[in-house]
């Protein structure tokens, strides 16, 4: 599995950084969340519960895939600003915090 990133945002209202990603998996199973999750908070220099998989969409037959995710200062910002579904399908599993 080889992780392009394709393009880079910085968001400085909801202090993240996007990233839409391009994920080559040719020959291969198509790659779980997790592992997109943890090569791509290693390639971006982020802890593993910082790092937000959004969307990962896989064409049939092409053995390519392309994903949105979203990088996050803290754990705590993540949780805070992401819907609730979304950061427990990354694996952020602690309890969502009222402001």
């Amino acid at each position: 599995m080889k992780i392009t990133i394709v393009n880079k945002t910085e968001n400085k209202l909801l202090e993240r950084v996007e990233y839409k990603i391009e994920i080559d998996h040719q020959g291969e199973a198509v790659p779980t969340r997790d592992s997109v999750l943890s090569k791509i908070a290693a390639q971006v220099n982020k802890d593993r519960n910082q790092v937000v998989l959004i969307k990962i969409d896989t064409k049939y037959g092409i053995g390519i895939s392309n994903a949105l995710i979203h990088a996050y200062e803290s754990t705590e910002r993540a949780i805070l600003v992401e819907k609730e579904h979304i950061w427990k399908r990354s694996g952020l599993n602690e309890e969502k915090k009222e402001q």
